[in-house]
């Protein structure tokens, strides 16, 4: 079990997730798509193209993305903290539960958006598809690391 009441955790799981979010805007904006897979999930979620999405579009869905991601995670989290091992805590986040609850939220986002948003977004990115996935794929991975960092982090917080 989880050391800490649902709604607390909850909520750590939200700030993480949404300062994890936050900070995924440096690694994005320095590999060679820059935040244009931002757009293109944008555009794969509203329908719209991605060369059409409007920057304050593509941003406030990257950070609402991410920190319903948090909220996810602290769902697995404490579902897994319920029924699995927690001999070793990480500040009281039983560290099985967490690395699985954050492997699974990274798998899940990139697989959200390479499986579901990136066929739904339209317009010429097609030709870039490949470089945009991988990119995709790295920032999921960056995004799932920073939040299994941060997260026993902030507990400390609470």
């Amino acid at each position: 079990m989880l050391a800490f009441p649902l709604g607390q955790w909850m909520f750590v799981c939200l700030v993480s997730g949404a300062f994890a979010a936050v900070l995924m805007n440096i690694p994005m904006y320095v590999q060679p798509e820059g935040y244009r897979p931002a757009y293109v999930a944008a555009g794969g979620l509203t329908g719209v193209d991605p060369r059409d999405v409007h920057t304050a579009l593509a941003v406030a869905l990257h950070h609402v993305t991410g920190t319903a991601a948090g909220l996810l995670y602290g769902l697995v989290v404490f579902v897994l903290a319920a029924i699995l091992p927690t001999a070793v805590p990480l500040n009281g986040i039983p560290a099985i539960p967490h690395l699985l609850g954050a492997t699974a939220v990274t798998l899940f986002i990139y697989f959200f958006f390479e499986r579901i948003a990136m066929p739904r977004a339209g317009g010429s990115f097609r030709a870039d598809r490949e470089d945009i996935v991988q990119q995709w794929a790295l920032s999921s991975f960056i995004y799932g690391t920073t939040l299994a960092l941060l997260t026993p982090v902030a507990v400390t917080q609470l």
